[in-house]
């Protein structure tokens, strides 16, 4: 491939931009492989995929499945696993709906007691300061745990409360699992209606997941449907006929049966978990999830910027990048497997505005994800389509 070439000193108006492929596929990713009542999912830094076998309320383990479907048990002594969560450590949280305890699994594989006396706990998320939030899907609250483990309620009046999700100005969304609501809590607890799903008494919504569009993405078991909710609260259909089946293809035509977790990938692809099926479904090219461009330690630097255009292109495309520190930057261009196809290091980059001209023609047609990492740490992702 040929060197790209890098011009200094250009001003250049930077904004982020989110890329929604028209040709979005819903494929099968797995089925069976010991899956047993698939519920809550999590992804870690690697994009492997953890999925809590709930079981009906009799299940035990917790999968670890990688982006090519190798699957490896990760635990199997919960009691009845639902929600899961990583901290900004790589622990992940694992919510026991039977016991109302809550287990950390460390990095090194320690599992410990982190919080009891919930009920019948399920969707984890925390907030930028490390707070653990639960939905209680026994009873009308949504819990705040502490770092160190004190459990206070941070909201209340919901019904069956299941999902659970954060916006970057730290809103908190709760979809309720009896009513087809959902509702949007304030930092301070203060609760309102967000959307509701038509039909929601027969809904049963489950877990949501927030793209970086602001868009939100909600499967309904009773529906058979992936419903997506603008920010702005409307609700519409994603994906789907509403049939119960296992028909693949577009999103119009897809069906699916009692899907209930979800996830997006730092690609920009949704798996979806099948209660029904023991199956785990996959829709291509959806968006990128919520504060992707962020630093993943969890602290947003907002002094690096990064615009791709043309995107889509068909051979030469513009990496436009604004850095208002100096230090060591690189680029990656991974493809849609997640293999890096090409690496563009930079060494004590300093302050300033670059175009870099990217010569992709030797690029298969395809989707690919261009990451900046500044300082070792990763800080923005950005889907670049190859025509």
């Amino acid at each position: 491939m040929k060197k790209p070439t890098i011009l200094y000193g250009l001003i250049v108006i930077l904004f982020f931009l989110t890329i929604r492929l028209s040709g979005q596929t819903v494929s099968t990713f797995l089925t069976g492989n010991g899956l047993n009542g698939p519920d809550g999912f999590a992804l870690d830094a690697g994009q492997n995929l953890y999925v809590a076998n709930w079981g009906g309320g009799s299940g035990t383990t917790i999968l670890r499945i990688t982006p090519d479907t190798l699957v490896t048990p990760f635990d199997s002594t919960s009691d009845a696993p639902d929600g899961l969560a990583f901290d900004q450590s790589g622990n992940l949280y694992v919510s026991n709906y039977n016991s109302g305890i809550i287990h950390k699994i460390t990095t090194a594989g320690a599992k410990i007691v982190f919080a009891t006396g919930l009920i019948n706990p399920s969707a984890l998320a925390f907030d930028t300061a490390g707070n653990l939030y639960v939905s209680n899907h026994g009873s009308t609250t949504v819990s705040k745990i502490t770092p160190d483990g004190m459990v206070t309620t941070f909201a209340n009046g919901f019904s069956k409360p299941l999902g659970l999700v954060f916006d970057p100005q730290g809103n908190l969304y709760v979809s309720n699992y009896s009513t087809g609501i959902v509702h949007k809590v304030l930092p301070d607890g203060t609760t309102s209606v967000f959307a509701t799903v038509p039909n929601g008494q027969t809904s049963r919504i489950q877990y949501l997941v927030r793209g970086q569009s602001g868009n939100f993405y909600l499967p309904s078991y009773g529906h058979h449907k992936i419903y997506r909710i603008t920010s702005t609260g409307e609700v519409s259909v994603y994906a789907g006929t509403g049939v119960p089946g296992s028909t693949n293809g577009s999103l119009d035509s897809a069906q699916f049966n009692g899907p209930n977790s979800i996830a997006l990938t730092n690609l920009g692809d949704l798996y979806v978990s099948e209660y029904n099926a023991n199956r785990i479904r996959k829709i291509t090219g959806v968006e990128l999830p919520t504060g992707h461009s962020d630093n993943l330690h969890g602290s947003p630097v907002n002094s690096e910027m990064m615009r791709i255009w043309p995107n889509p292109f068909t051979s030469i495309t513009h990496i436009y990048v604004k850095t208002e520190q100096q230090g060591e930057l690189q680029m990656e261009i991974h493809d849609y497997s997640g293999k890096m196809v090409y690496l563009m290091p930079f060494n004590q980059f300093k302050a300033g505005n670059y175009d870099i001209s990217f010569d992709g023609s030797s690029l298969p047609p395809g989707t690919y994800l261009c990451r900046l990492v500044f300082k070792n740490r990763q800080l923005l992702n950005k889907k670049m389509i190859r025509l």
